[in-house]
């Protein structure tokens, strides 16, 4: 067996796309970052060029010339068929193999080909494979819903503002925290900024931290607001279950910052949830990021085992391997 093999992972988020250079033996050679490359969501133009900025970032770390890949896996939701010219020309490539962001996630959560994981970033997925290999996927259909996610609690914590605003809901410190956050006296006045932004869905996105922030403060209404999005969550990962026919299982959780911020919180809560539908389910920490089992993915395909010798290898080098 030839010890000069590489391949390249790829986790496509609605914020950014992550890259990660493996040789054959696990060692991570470079990791790499660009802005969003999802192209369900942002111009084609934009998306090679995110894809160009973390595969460039992941090359210059890994300290190679010239790139020449033997196997890439990318994880997203739509085809990367658009920006596979970007990706040949760049690597060297010629094996592309889409592979869904939850299977990544999964993956490289749990190193298994069997479990679940939660995704719950900008969106939310629950994705899962069984035994006998059937996959199920729930929620990520975009900002209708993703319920549970940044976007779908900046929404819930928005709206709640604007009924406090109006009289028709409870008090929250929502309110102050976006006046001051937009420069106005008016929530009215608020609206304008809010709905113009160039990136709609990444902006109004990061909105989930002032929900996250009021909530360490003991605000009620975002205290509710998260106890919400992790009821739905749960749900949604025990319907991707139920779909499976499993009971009792693992679910790798995501690792945002909105997850694990707050000392865990919002993790917390979606565990618990998930135990009152499923009680011998377990959320539990992912031991690698999505990259890592979008680069799993790749090595298995060129026919490197997930042995002990190399997942210790990705853990000796992930941080060594850092931009």
């Amino acid at each position: 067996m030839s010890t000069n093999r590489i391949v390249m992972g790829f986790d496509v988020g609605g914020t950014k796309t992550a890259c990660i250079i493996l040789n054959e033996q696990g060692c991570v050679l470079g990791r790499g970052f660009g802005g969003s490359g999802n192209t369900n969501f942002i111009p084609l133009e934009i998306a090679n060029q995110s894809f160009t900025d973390a595969i460039e970032s992941a090359r210059k770390a890994a300290g190679i010339d010239k790139l020449q890949v033997e196997c890439i896996a990318v994880g997203t939701e739509p085809d990367p068929a658009p920006v596979a010219p970007v990706i040949f020309s760049l690597t060297g490539c010629t094996r592309i193999v889409h592979k869904k962001e939850g299977e990544c996630s999964m993956v490289g959560g749990l190193v298994s080909k069997v479990g679940l994981s939660l995704i719950c970033g900008t969106g939310s997925v629950g994705w899962g494979r069984n035994a006998k290999g059937e996959t199920s996927m729930t929620s990520c259909w975009g900002p209708i819903g993703d319920e549970g996610s940044a976007y779908d609690l900046a929404r819930r914590g928005v709206n709640a503002a604007f009924w406090a605003w109006d009289g028709r809901g409870s008090k929250t410190v929502l309110v102050d925290m976006l006046l001051e956050m937009f420069g106005q006296k008016d929530m009215r006045e608020v609206c304008t900024p809010l709905y113009t932004s160039e990136n709609l869905r990444k902006d109004f996105a990061s909105l989930a931290q002032l929900v996250t922030k009021a909530a360490d403060g003991g605000d009620a209404v975002a205290l509710r607001v998260l106890r919400d999005g992790a009821v739905q969550i749960a749900h949604f990962l025990a319907t991707c279950a139920n779909n499976l026919g499993m009971k009792e299982y693992l679910v790798a959780s995501s690792n945002s910052g909105l997850v694990t911020g707050s000392d865990y919180r919002y993790f917390t809560m979606i565990r618990e949830e998930l135990k009152k539908v499923h009680p011998q389910a377990e959320l539990v920490k992912p031991r690698f990021e999505p990259v890592v089992g979008a680069g799993l993915i790749a090595l298995d395909l060129i026919g490197v085992e997930w042995t002990d010798e190399v997942v210790g290898n990705i853990e000796r080098t992930w941080e060594k391997a850092a931009v």
